[in-house]
């Protein structure tokens, strides 16, 4: 990896830094937590934790993946693979992401007593 490259891989990151802060502040906050609702606050970290390495994990991915993929590759193929490689790549995240959007909701929802009608 070249000085270019890794800058390139600074400013991505970057841009993720609002998303990463924000996982970190609500991990913070559901620790806090702990005490007053146990369950819900660790089912709420360990989804918020998952989350947060996915983002860290497929920032990497997307870096340096299709890259590989695409030196790989004939000239005459290329939009191909690129096309190839973003899809594989966007669906296998997107389901990990849903992955631990349910966990976090479920989280979120569990342990709930039943409201009073309106």
């Amino acid at each position: 990896m070249n000085a270019e490259q890794l800058f390139a891989l600074f400013k991505y990151f970057l841009q993720e830094l609002p998303s990463l802060l924000a996982f970190v502040a609500c991990i913070v906050f559901a620790v806090t937590r702990w005490k007053r609702y146990p369950r819900v606050a660790a089912v709420v970290t360990i989804a918020l934790v998952f989350l947060l390495l996915h983002e860290i994990v497929f920032s990497f991915v997307y870096f340096f993946v299709p890259s590989y993929f695409i030196r790989t590759a004939e000239s005459r193929d290329i939009q191909t693979v690129i096309r190839n490689v973003y899809l594989v790549i966007g669906l296998i995240s997107n389901t990990i992401a849903a992955i631990g959007m349910i966990l976090f909701l479920a989280g979120i929802f569990m342990r709930r007593k039943p409201g009073t009608a309106v």
